[in-house]
């Protein structure tokens, strides 16, 4: 939602903002061709299920050497919200798939 941070930060200062992986990979995949669906997405998931926010950054750098080529707009996408999409990354692995989304199954 556009403006969510925001209002949050506004009345909770110290909370920290995560963004719905799933939405944005939903985004991510809206105009990739079929064919690229399966290799892009196995790319991606290096970047999300990344053990460390540091090798994410590595991997994201890497999806980005190899996609922007064909999808530009898909590695600029979540560099620039990386803020709201890498705090999953702050807590124990164990728990990072109940917050990384905000689907309930």
């Amino acid at each position: 939602l556009t403006g969510f941070p925001q209002a949050i930060e506004a009345v909770f200062p110290e909370t920290e903002i995560q963004q719905c992986i799933i939405h944005q990979i939903r985004n991510t995949t809206k105009f990739v061709s079929y064919k690229d669906l399966k290799p892009l997405m196995a790319d991606l998931k290096r970047v999300y299920a990344a053990p460390t926010e540091e090798i994410a950054l590595a991997e994201l750098e890497s999806f980005d050497e190899k996609w922007s080529g064909k999808y530009p707009k898909i590695a600029q996408s979540w560099k620039d919200n990386w803020a709201n999409l890498s705090t999953y990354f702050k807590y124990p692995e164990a728990v990072r798939r109940l917050i990384y989304t905000r689907n309930a199954i």
